[in-house]
């Protein structure tokens, strides 16, 4: 693995101010059985000091299995979390769908504010790709593949390519499959 992207953190335009850079984690084949669809998580750029931005996730993949994940995700979306919320998923085409991670730990607040900061703090440093991945088999009850792949980049440049057991991620597994 490589070292970090330097501009995940630094090359701040305001001195004083941390920053986080803007970063795209790709997910292929996040879903049991279903080899030709994924995901990408994206992280556009922002002051650490501000709360965190939605985070939109781009599925792609072929027609029938996006309309069962359209389907399943509209669980995620109707739960309720203190932390955080999700979108309704939203279907551009047969073979697009896109949701939105939504950070809800300082509800109109900055972090200077004190209130909720644990929140704060597991939402931004904890990739939105592991809390997808734990909310769609505990609460869509997807079942996921056995290995989650992911790739990490800032820019054009990727630094990080992983390679997880799920049971590192989630326990236990959904059960549900996107082919019926």
């Amino acid at each position: 693995m490589e070292q970090a992207d330097s501009r995940m953190r630094s090359d701040n335009p305001r001195p004083g101010k941390s920053h986080l850079g803007e970063t795209t984690i790709k997910v292929p084949a996040p879903f049991a059985g279903v080899a030709d669809l994924g995901f990408t998580a994206q992280y556009r750029e922002q002051d650490l000091s501000e709360p965190l931005r939605d985070v939109p996730i781009l599925f792609e993949g072929p027609e029938t299995p996006m309309r069962r994940l359209a389907e399943q995700l509209r669980f995620l979306s109707e739960t309720e979390s203190s932390g955080y919320a999700w979108s309704d998923p939203v279907m551009l085409s047969d073979e697009v769908i896109v949701l939105a991670f939504k950070d809800r730990s300082l509800p109109g607040q900055a972090t200077s504010d004190g209130a909720r900061l644990a929140d704060y703090v597991v939402n931004l440093v904890r990739p939105v790709v592991f809390t997808f991945l734990h909310d769609c088999a505990s609460i869509a009850h997807l079942r996921l593949s056995d290995v989650i792949e992911m790739r990490v980049s800032a820019g054009r440049r990727s630094f990080a390519e992983l390679s997880l057991p799920l049971r590192d991620i989630v326990q236990p597994n959904g059960e549900q499959l996107l082919w019926s």
